[in-house]
């Protein structure tokens, strides 16, 4: 089976590496660019801040704690992975919530909004945009309104008149963390969703291969149990290991070991059902198919019938224990029609559903190429199996 799960070995290399691991770790990279564009501008204002704040020292500490801080974020998203872990959360949510206030008892009134020195704005917004990406979205926005109802209540004691500023910078705040967890959220969920299907792909994939490693083996199985049964009569022998070399050389052929043989014959449903009995002779045959022997078939009709023929005398070989099976074509011009019927066991069709060889070895192969079959069984009363197809214009 080796050549045989090759399809489904691939996608499951291919589901090794996980959609939802990928997008895990593309927001893990873009959570350390947005904070480091923030830093950019917090450190290029802060030398001017410390310049104007009335205690420059707790301006400069507050300043370094979120370098630090952010630092840690930084390293932490890039070794792990994902914004979902880290040490750096609970310290974020906190220097957000202190510099709020900080700036506004720091810094003078006019540097308290619109100004980079007051950079609390710029990171709330950016702390609480990142946090969508770790908390749940309710949470996370739930803080962000939180967040920006703080930032406007500290802003309007300053003595500023732009509070139309002071206003839309705290609608930012919850926007950016409704955005984000919004956004978060469904690349999450695509990512998962892509997983799911990979997963299905390899599963569907997988029984697939063991469905047509199934059709491959059925007949071959019934022939080798035969073989090995020490009970199997002596005169069954000879067609059996006509039988097992035919199966061995379809099965090279199916691994790809040789090329498939080149059927030089017509077609006919005649030259099928001559192949498809082949092996056959411990069987109480009786061929009648004088009335539909001249009729020419599709190539891939002509395997996929001579096969679902095989698989009947094998199923009627090991169950039925007939003394008489008679196979039977006919047609009336427009259709052709070949029946395998036998005086066996027979079974309850209600009660008893079909095997993997009447029903996919049959049935599903010849559906597969336009063919009806039907199956007729009854206890006591044999089994009878009608294969029917179109004849093809100009094969009559």
């Amino acid at each position: 089976m080796a050549g045989v799960d090759s399809r489904s070995e691939a996608l499951s290399r291919a589901s090794s590496r996980s959609s939802a691991r990928r997008a895990e770790w593309g927001i893990a990279l873009v959570g350390p660019t947005m904070r480091t564009v923030v830093l950019v501008q917090i450190l290029l204002a802060a030398a001017s801040g410390a310049g104007v704040a009335d205690h420059a020292g707790a301006y400069w500490a507050l300043t370094l704690c979120v370098v630090a801080v952010s630092l840690l974020l930084i390293v932490q998203c890039l070794v792990l992975g994902t914004v979902r872990r880290g040490a750096w959360h609970v310290p974020d949510l906190v220097l957000a919530w202190v510099a709020v206030p900080a700036m506004n008892l720091l810094l003078p009134d006019p540097f308290v909004v619109g100004t980079w020195e007051a950079w609390a704005s710029g990171f709330a917004i950016n702390v609480t945009a990142l946090a969508a990406a770790w908390l749940p979205p309710v949470l996370a926005v739930g803080h962000g309104v939180a967040l920006g109802g703080w930032y406007l209540a500290w802003t309007l004691t300053a003595n500023t008149t732009s509070w139309e500023t002071s206003l839309s910078n705290a609608l930012t705040i919850p926007g950016y963390a409704l955005v984000v967890a919004i956004l978060v959220r469904y690349l999450r969920g695509l990512a998962r969703d892509a997983d799911q299907s990979r997963e299905d792909a390899v599963a569907a994939t997988r029984a697939l291969e063991l469905e047509r490693y199934q059709l491959t083996v059925h007949d071959a199985s019934s022939i080798l149990r035969l073989l090995s049964d020490e009970d199997t009569p002596a005169e069954v022998l000879p067609g059996l290991r006509r039988q097992a070399d035919r199966e061995a050389q379809r099965l090279r052929t199916y691994l790809g070991a040789e090329p498939p043989p080149v059927d030089s014959s017509v077609p006919t449903v005649g030259a099928m059902l001559t192949a498809a009995m082949e092996g056959f002779e411990d069987l109480p045959l009786e061929p009648a198919v004088a009335l539909g022997a001249h009729v020419e078939l599709r190539q891939d009709v002509w395997t996929a019938v001579g096969r679902a023929v095989t698989t009947v005398l094998h199923n009627v070989r090991l169950h039925a224990q007939a003394h008489q099976v008679v196979v039977h074509a006919d047609t009336d011009g427009t259709t052709w029609e070949v029946v395998v019927s036998d005086d066996g066991v027979g079974f309850d069709q209600a009660s008893q559903p079909l095997g993997f060889g009447l029903d996919t070895q049959v049935g599903q192969a010849l559906r597969d190429v336009g063919v009806a079959v039907d199956v007729r069984s009854a206890p006591g009363r044999g089994t009878s199996v009608t294969i029917t197809g179109p004849v093809t214009e100009g094969r009559a």
